[in-house]
Parts: structure tokens; sequence; C-alpha cells
């Protein structure tokens, strides 16, 4: 109906967003509203609030988190003139530098002429928001390894409605082999799926027990 014409099921398909929640690295995002001019807003106090934030996310991180810890710092500025402000990331700055407000300035001006094709470095910038994300780096899970099924298990089978009644084969994909094709309508099962593929479709089983689907 969406012509969409192959679908990928990986094996733990129904529960992929719980895999992502734990895969996913701890990150705490700070922001703080300061407006002014640049120069007039100077590097001590840019320096004073981002070490405040960044604080502020190790202390939610807790004492106990022993990973990496990563810290990435933005600005949001305009033009004196302007009604909207653009993001700035700042990596590879050093805050601890004399120079800091400018080089941040001068971030800011690269950066409207790659989204808006010019820079206007003869006027006023205006600081809007100052941003921090600490960034709690997990390890990364383990891959999903291949499979090894040297016989695949026979297919059961089951009257099922698809427009009308028939017996389909009914496929365990624990049992399933690589490189094993199977050509719709079929049913595969496992502890936390069911899925159906229709006539017209096709599946080719990964390395890793995972359904490649397509409509033939």
């Amino acid at each position: 109906m969406l012509e969409i014409t192959r679908v990928v099921v990986p094996r733990v398909a129904s529960v992929l967003s719980a895999w992502g929640m734990l895969a996913t690295d701890l990150r705490y995002e700070f922001v703080r509203t300061h407006v002014g001019e640049a120069g007039q807003v100077g590097a001590p106090r840019l320096r004073r609030l981002f070490a405040e934030m960044e604080a502020a996310g190790r202390r939610r991180l807790g004492k106990t988190f022993a990973g990496r810890v990563d810290v990435r710092r933005s600005v949001d500025m305009r033009y004196g003139e302007q009604t909207f402000e653009i993001q700035v990331p700042l990596d590879g700055v050093d805050v601890s530098a004399k120079n800091l407000m400018e080089q941040v300035v001068e971030r800011f001006h690269r950066r409207h002429e790659e989204l808006y094709t010019y820079s206007a470095p003869g006027q006023d910038v205006v600081l809007v928001n100052v941003r921090a994300a600490v960034i709690g780096r997990l390890p990364a899970l383990p891959a999903e390894q291949v499979r090894r099924v040297s016989t695949p298990a026979a297919p059961r089978s089951r009257r099922v409605y698809l427009e009308r009644w028939i017996e389909v084969p009914v496929y365990g994909m624990d049992g399933l082999q690589d490189g094993q094709e199977v050509k719709g309508p079929a049913i595969f099962e496992s502890a936390t799926t069911t899925v159906l593929i229709r006539a017209r479709e096709r599946a080719v089983v990964t390395p890793q027990g995972w359904l490649d689907i397509r409509l033939t």
C-alpha cells in the first residue's frame, strides 16, 4: 500500500526502542539565556556560564559514573538588526583562551556564511543563549553475533485468514538458516514477535537471523 518493495526485520524488532535506550549515551543538555552584545558579555562571564552548566551536568551523572564524560558547547547568536539567531557549535574552541570571545564571534561569522552565503564582520554580534551538553559515554553493546544453524527446522502448518482461509507454513525464527529463502504466504514466530509475509513476497534470512523481505 505504501509502495515499499523491501523491508528488513531484525530478530529483536519488537524491542528495538528498549535496545536503543540501553545503547544510547547519558546526555544532559543545558541552556542559559544571556542576551547582550558579545564584547560586553565578555569571555569571563561566558566561561562562568559554561562552567556552571558543566558542573550541573556532572552532578546529574553522579559520582558513581565511571565512564568518559564529554562536554559539547555552543551559543546562539545573531547580528544586531536580526530578529532570529543561529546556533554556533564551539567544538575545538579553547574556553580558557584569552581571545575566547574573538574566536566565538569568528565562528558565528563563518557559520552565518555557511547557512546564508554571506557574513557581516563590521556589524555588532549579539549573544542570545549559551548551551552545553554533558555526555556520559557508555560502553558499546556487543554486536549481534552471526548465527550458525546447520539444518533449518521444518515448519509447522496453521490455518489463517488472508481474504480466505488457507493453510500456511509457520517457521520458528530461531531455526532459520543463513541464506534460507521462504516465499509467502508464510508466518515467522519468535518469543517476542510474529511476522507475516503474503503472496508475492519472499524473505531471505541474513547471517544474523534477520528477515530481508522483498516483493517479487
